[in-house]
C-alpha cells in the first residue's frame, strides 16, 4: 500500500502541487485504462476503493494542465464509465415469492 509522502511535484503552468501518490495514480490509470482500469489492483496498490480512486483521478485531471488532451479525455471517459456503473441502482432479487391469500 502506498503512503502519502512529503514529496511533491509542482505543475509548471499553474503552480498546483501534485503529490507522489497523485502521480502514481495517473501512471496507474494510463497503464491500466486500455484493459478496463485494473479495478482489482486499486485497493491493494493504493489502499482505497475503486470508486474513491476514480473520483480522485477526475479531480486530479481537472487540476493538472500538463496532461495531454487525448490522455485526459480517455481517462475522464474511463472515470465517468466507472462512476456511472457504481451509481446505478441494482436490481434486487428475492427467493421468497409473494403469495396472495
Amino acid at each position: 500500500m502506498r503512503r502519502t509522502t512529503a514529496s511533491r511535484h509542482t505543475d509548471r503552468k499553474n503552480g498546483d502541487v501534485v503529490t507522489k501518490d497523485e502521480l502514481a495514480m495517473l501512471d496507474f490509470a494510463v497503464k491500466w485504462a486500455p484493459f478496463g482500469g485494473g479495478d482489482e489492483l486499486i485497493l491493494p496498490e493504493f489502499g482505497i476503493f475503486p470508486t474513491i480512486f476514480y473520483r480522485r483521478l477526475r479531480r486530479l485531471l481537472t487540476r493538472q494542465t500538463d496532461i495531454n488532451d487525448s490522455v485526459r479525455r480517455r481517462l475522464d471517459d474511463l472515470c465517468m464509465t466507472k462512476l456511472e456503473t457504481t451509481a446505478r441502482p441494482r436490481k434486487t432479487y428475492s427467493r421468497v415469492r409473494s403469495s396472495t391469500l
